[in-house]
């Protein structure tokens, strides 16, 4: 058995390029999703402006949890529509 023997600039080099991806995904490409559809950008708003604190809600088994759970499949399957019925 070899034991892979790399230097530590390329293990260094490997894990701030991870720490990259990490942080664009975070901070550039899923703000740009959000951005990228009204649907995401007014879920998001309402969670801002309601003050959940999402990551919080994953692993607790309280009744917030459920009226959170319904109002957001609520709005997703009765979201408003235009009111142009004319003709396209």
């Amino acid at each position: 058995m070899t034991i892979n023997k790399t230097s530590a600039a390329y293990r260094w080099t490997k894990f701030f390029a991870g720490l990259a991806i990490f942080w664009s995904f975070t901070y550039v490409i899923c703000p740009a999703i959000t951005a990228s559809s009204d649907d995401f950008a007014t879920m998001a708003k309402f969670i801002d402006d309601s003050g959940i604190e999402t990551g919080e809600f994953f692993y607790t088994d309280i009744e917030v949890c459920g009226e959170a759970d319904l109002g957001a499949r609520s709005t997703f399957e009765h979201m408003p529509r235009s009111m142009d019925t004319t003709p396209k």
